[in-house]
């Protein structure tokens, strides 16, 4: 079986450019999409959202699939996750895995980073601070 690969934002930006058939799935929730920002190129698919906030796996990986497309290699594809912090990613990612899917990977600090001492994020790590392309619609 698989293992997820954790990666760092500039790592995973150097994954992506070096592969057009790979992947960017945010698996955060619409809100955070929303009005947080994502990145650039990524597709949509939360592990968890509204109104009953609680992972659906089987759910989940169709809603992966879909997204992707009908492909002969669709369990070998290369997909990189983010979430805010590398936590959702993680089990979103292993998900994946149990169902298959053998070339996935997640950035470890997330689309906003760690929290620092007080509290914040954004300030020591992840997508956005690291000046990974984004957007804020």
């Amino acid at each position: 079986m698989s293992k997820l690969k954790h990666l760092m934002p500039k790592a995973a930006m150097e994954r992506i450019n070096n592969n057009p058939d790979l992947f960017l799935v945010d698996v955060r929730c619409e809100a955070e999409n929303k009005f947080v920002g994502r990145p650039l190129d990524c597709i949509l698919v939360p592990w968890l959202d509204d109104p009953d906030w609680e992972p659906d796996p089987e759910k989940f990986v169709a809603a992966v699939k879909r997204s992707i497309g009908e492909r002969d290699d669709l369990l070998n594809v290369e997909l990189i996750l983010i979430c805010r912090s590398g936590y959702r990613s993680t089990f979103a990612g292993k998900c994946l895995i149990e169902f298959g899917f053998s070339n996935v990977a997640h950035v470890a600090s997330g689309f906003e980073g760690d929290l620092d001492e007080n509290d914040q994020r954004g300030l020591l790590n992840g997508w956005r601070h690291d000046g990974m392309p984004w957007v804020q619609c």
